[in-house]
């Protein structure tokens, strides 16, 4: 028993290094004036350059935006499917389910470049279509944008809120709701009383995940915000990192304010689900 104990204990503390030591140099990274790997001067100066620029503040906005709204629109989708294959008798449930398990197979970048062929403003094959058949002169859709980067965002991520609300759907007791209607309530009265009631827990849970992915996702900034000059934290860090001269300091000033956001939304997400 206590060798085991022992063998716990020495798996946690490894565990924990190798968690602790990437934070540890992104910290250092962001107060240093060095390269990753050498030592340096330690200085405020790539915290006064982050929080000293207007563009940061932008920056933030973008993020925070493209993450609330891929966390909505995610929810919204994910949750009618789940509830149509949950809570009603619809034909062909089970093909409904099966294919809004789709996205999960296929890698995000596949998909997101699927999605730049068919709503791209020059070559997208939607606006190729759509633009002769109703004699418009400009594209309808512009997958370049911050619209795009969250309709693309919240179809990667609606397969992971069907599965989490399909799970509370089905864990909820029908017993409660049947009640209500068998007492005279309507089905909206039904649904405002009881069921979202029942699944505010789960709801809010499920928004701070998506929120969460949403503002650390990096496949859809990059490919479909950056052609616009649409940054985010994770696109910003990445610019920081591969433009010339590489500029370590801000892209570890930069990652500090990611993690600390994040952070925040874990923080809630455990309350939430407490």
């Amino acid at each position: 028993f206590d060798s085991s104990r022992l063998l716990i204990g020495v798996a946690v503390a490894i565990v924990c290094f190798l968690a602790l030591v990437p934070l540890a140099m992104l910290f250092y990274s962001s107060i240093s004036n060095a390269r990753p790997g050498e030592l340096g001067v330690l200085t405020l100066d790539n915290f006064a350059r982050a929080y000293g620029a207007r563009q940061t503040y932008t920056l933030l906005g973008n993020s925070m935006v493209y993450a609330v709204g891929t966390a909505i629109f995610s929810f919204t989708v994910g949750s009618v499917l789940a509830w149509l294959c949950a809570r009603t008798n619809m034909p062909l449930k089970g093909l409904l389910f099966t294919l809004s398990m789709v996205p999960l197979v296929i890698p995000g970048i596949l998909n997101t470049i699927a999605w730049l062929f068919l709503l791209s403003p020059r070559i997208g094959l939607v606006n190729k279509v759509l633009m002769p058949l109703f004699g418009l002169t400009n594209p309808p859709f512009d997958v370049y944008s911050m619209w795009g980067m969250i309709w693309v965002e919240g179809l990667l991520l609606s397969p992971l809120v069907f599965l989490m609300m399909w799970a509370s759907f089905t864990t909820m007791d029908p017993a409660l709701e049947d009640s209500a209607t068998m007492s005279g309530s309507g089905i909206v009265s039904t649904f405002r009383r009881i069921t979202l009631r029942l699944m505010l827990p789960a709801i809010l849970s499920v928004l701070l995940i998506m929120f969460i992915r949403g503002l650390e996702s990096f496949e859809v900034p990059a490919l479909v915000g950056l052609p616009n000059r649409i940054f985010v934290f994770t696109s910003a860090i990445y610019v920081a990192i591969h433009d010339m001269p590489v500029d370590y300091g801000l892209a570890g000033a930069y990652s500090i304010s990611l993690l600390a956001v994040s952070a925040v939304g874990v923080y809630l997400y455990g309350r939430a689900t407490s």
